[in-house]
């Protein structure tokens, strides 16, 4: 794990080419909202350095609301659509996994949003969106 740039109520980590979301459940009482946004945005372009990867989420570590709140955020912010490739959301409930479904919360035509509950099947897909860009651009 390479350096790691802490923001509120998450930190942020650039290793095998993707880049790594982990939030913090001590810290996510209230509301996610876009005033998180722009420090986030910060952190991914140190890390990246004028490179796109995979960004990779991990809430598996929130309660269901909150979990919500982040994927509802984060899924279709215009400035995070420029600054990666894509987005995987890791959960922990199916049941959180087909309400964003359902309601299309994660679908977005520019970039790739995918809800995973398997960590590895996760990475999996980050790394393999990364080999696609990179193999043709």
């Amino acid at each position: 794990m390479g350096n790691k740039i802490k923001c509120r109520k998450a930190k942020f980590w650039l290793e095998d080419e993707i880049l790594f979301c982990e939030f913090n459940s001590k810290k996510c009482k209230n509301e996610f909202n876009e005033d998180f946004i722009e420090d986030y945005l910060e952190a991914i372009a140190t890390l990246s350095d004028g490179k796109y990867f995979p960004l990779l989420i991990d809430l598996r570590q929130l309660n269901s609301k909150y979990t919500f709140s982040v994927v509802k955020t984060l899924a279709k912010n215009s400035d995070l659509k420029s600054a990666i490739l894509s987005k995987s959301f890791v959960i922990k409930s199916f049941f959180i996994q087909f309400k964003l479904i359902v309601m299309k919360i994660i679908q977005d035509p520019i970039i790739p949003n995918k809800v995973f509950r398997s960590y590895q099947k996760a990475v999996k897909y980050s790394l393999e969106t990364n080999y696609i860009f990179n193999t043709y651009y």
